[in-house]
């Protein structure tokens, strides 16, 4: 139990930058594990996510709660997720060999392609949110958790499925390494659960819009690079986040 709650904190101190690193005890294997729980800490990133709306729409109109919402997140994390995507559009806009994408991918500067992916995403995000916010608050705080659990969720069978692409360590590297299928298998299971419990049968649409993303993704990351990043990993965790919110949207979308 306590080996798995310090494999449990190993991903929240990889993911967020919540400070509890001085309870975590440092272990690479431990590292390399924790991607099981990349899941449950995206459901715990969507739950503040969400609080922090719904207490910004006790004064704000939606879409400015909405955009708190958003920062809230993005503030918590450290924009990581958003950096991997803003270098993966760097990279794969501006380099058509494997080397050449590695390379740029790699560059901590920012070019067109990240920046304007960048805007697209997150305008997207607040456009598609403040419409489900508008026609119900609580929809939209339910898809804030769990577009945030399966953005995370769509890593692992990235992870499981693909070789990483880098010949050199990085600290990203650990979490490259094969996730194993029974540890799949469990996180698929309490993802599945908890959308379940927070769509009920609109979870089939929410998982399958994931699922269609990460095999997408995987594609293509496949034939351009060989693999997997984790700028790759960072971009399949936007867009599957983002395909949640434009799946759950059609869904509630009133008839004209």
């Amino acid at each position: 139990m306590k080996r798995e709650l310090n494999v449990f904190l190993c991903a929240v101190t990889f993911l967020t930058r919540l400070p509890v690193s001085r309870f975590v005890q440092h272990d690479p294997e431990h590292l390399s594990k924790s991607s099981l729980y990349f899941p449950l800490v995206g459901f715990l990133v969507g739950a503040t996510g969400a609080f922090a709306f719904w207490l910004a729409s006790l004064k704000c109109s939606p879409t400015i709660a909405v955009l708190l919402s958003i920062a809230t997140t993005i503030l918590l994390t450290g924009a990581f997720h958003e950096d991997g995507l803003a270098d993966s559009a760097d990279g794969f806009g501006g380099g058509y060999s494997k080397e050449r994408v590695l390379e740029i991918m790699k560059d901590s500067r920012i070019g067109t392609f990240g920046a304007v992916a960048l805007w697209l995403f997150l305008s997207a995000k607040l456009l598609t949110l403040s419409e489900i916010a508008a026609q119900s608050p609580r929809e939209a705080m339910l898809a804030m958790m769990s577009a945030h659990l399966l953005g995370r969720y769509s890593s692992l069978p990235l992870i499981f499925a693909l070789n990483y692409a880098r010949a050199q360590e990085t600290s990203s590297k650990p979490f490259a390494e094969k996730i194993s299928a029974a540890r799949l298998a469990l996180a698929s299971l309490y993802v599945a659960l908890l959308c379940v419990l927070l769509l009920e049968r609109r979870a089939i649409v929410a998982i399958g819009a994931t699922l269609f993303v990460a095999w997408m993704s995987g594609k293509f990351f496949e034939r351009r690079i060989g693999g997997i990043t984790g700028d790759a990993l960072g971009a399949a965790n936007q867009l599957s986040e983002l395909a949640v919110y434009g799946a759950l949207y059609a869904l509630e979308r009133p008839e004209p």
